[in-house]
């Protein structure tokens, strides 16, 4: 049982009790500017983290970091109301010198409490998933996924990897880049892979395809959304398509138990500097 700002269940646990506030307990930022956002959504937007571990949004809304809120790994959240879908804010939140990264998430829960007055729970739900597997019986991979030449398996200097645009380069490094239409790594893990394709499949991808090490990867398909009458300038074929032609590899759906964060309660946050 977790014991912060919302009443805590993990996986098929039983909610007891009504939602209420409670005070944030542990590790909180220095600083935190919350500031609602006018523009367009998305518009001029973006999330980083800076080296000293200050946590940046700019014009975006709530639901693009309320995972960060819940108190064990999740990669699904139910139950937010539609001003945290819709309404954008610029966050600042600076955590002490010397923080390390488990801190900094605590952090990032409390900001939600203070702020947000957030109660939650985690569940598991079952959900049509996806197997990441390979596609041909033989084992043979496409042309488009090869063993890295990269040394990725060095530890990063600074914080974590984060997904970055799509440019020139990324054939040339380590982690993920994903644009338009297209995702490209120098060398990235088939576990860590899989984290970015559920939004394309349609749902949590699991790996599945036994495949150890580093992979470099290159993969261009339609952009999900795309017009019946706007064709894409390449004849790029659909996703699901694209990952078997190119990768050698094929989603098959599946059946399985996700952890959910359910959202109980949650307020606008309170947009003065702390």
């Amino acid at each position: 049982m977790f014991r912060f700002a919302w009443l805590s269940t993990v996986m098929s646990m039983v909610l007891v009790a009504a939602p209420r506030a409670q005070t944030p307990v542990g590790a909180q930022f220095d600083v935190v500017s919350i500031k609602p956002n006018k523009s367009e959504i998305g518009a001029g937007g973006g999330i980083r983290t800076l080296p000293d571990g200050t946590f940046m949004m700019t014009n975006h809304p709530i639901r693009s970091i309320i995972l960060g809120a819940a108190p064990v790994p999740v990669r699904e959240v139910s139950g937010l109301p539609n001003w945290a879908n819709t309404e954008c804010y610029d966050i600042v939140a600076k955590p002490p010198a010397g923080a390390t990264r488990e801190q900094r998430a605590e952090m990032m829960r409390n900001m939600f409490i203070e702020r947000m007055k957030l109660v939650g729970h985690v569940e598991e739900q079952e959900r049509t998933t996806f197997a990441l597997i390979v596609a041909r019986s033989d084992g043979r991979l496409g042309p488009q996924l090869t063993p890295s030449t990269l040394d990725c398996a060095r530890p990063p200097s600074a914080g974590p990897q984060e997904i970055q645009p799509d440019r020139g380069d990324a054939k040339n490094r380590c982690g993920l880049s994903m644009g338009q239409g297209s995702i490209v790594s120098g060398g990235i893990t088939m576990d860590r892979l899989v984290h970015s394709l559920g939004g394309l499949a349609g749902g949590l991808v699991n790996d599945r395809t036994g495949l150890q090490g580093w992979y470099a990867v290159t993969l261009r398909f339609a952009p999900p959304g795309l017009r019946a009458d706007t064709a894409p300038s390449d004849d790029a074929p659909e996703f699901v398509t694209a990952i078997q032609e190119q990768l050698g590899l094929k989603l098959r759906p599946e059946k399985t138990p996700v952890p959910i964060f359910v959202i109980d309660h949650i307020e606008r946050p309170t947009p003065n500097d702390r």
